[in-house]
């Protein structure tokens, strides 16, 4: 099967977090469906994504991944955590603030999340 085929009959849509990758049926019956689940195993595909933060780890040379606006929330966590350590700082008002900021944002930083988050497929033809 040459490229040009495999473009025609092949198609992807993104179903929450999965992406999901159909071929046309060759034949089908009125009630079926049009599309099956791709049969060809030598078939290659190149994928595009937008990856997610990877998580912090001892190596302080890494940058975030997260966008620059969100890295406040991250210091209301960790001053968060620290008053709740018993000793000298341990204090529970200032540590509930903190948690407030913190889930504060979070909501929105889900927010932006949502609006950035691609729903649908898109199909682009191409020709060579």
């Amino acid at each position: 099967m040459s490229d040009m085929e495999i473009r025609n009959t092949h198609f992807w849509f993104i179903d929450g977090e999965r992406l999901g990758i159909v071929q046309e049926k060759k034949s089908s019956a009125v009630a079926d469906s049009k599309y099956e689940s791709p049969t060809n195993a030598g078939d290659k595909i190149q994928v595009h994504y937008t990856s997610k933060a990877v998580p912090f780890n001892d190596n302080l040379k890494n940058t975030s991944e997260i966008p620059s606006q969100f890295h406040e929330a991250l210091a209301f966590k960790v001053i968060s955590s620290l008053y709740k350590l018993p000793g000298e700082l341990f204090n529970l008002q200032l540590a509930q603030y903190y948690d407030g900021q913190y889930e504060m944002a979070i909501r929105e930083a889900k927010k932006y999340a949502r609006r950035n988050h691609q729903q649908g497929g898109v199909i682009v033809p191409h020709s060579y």
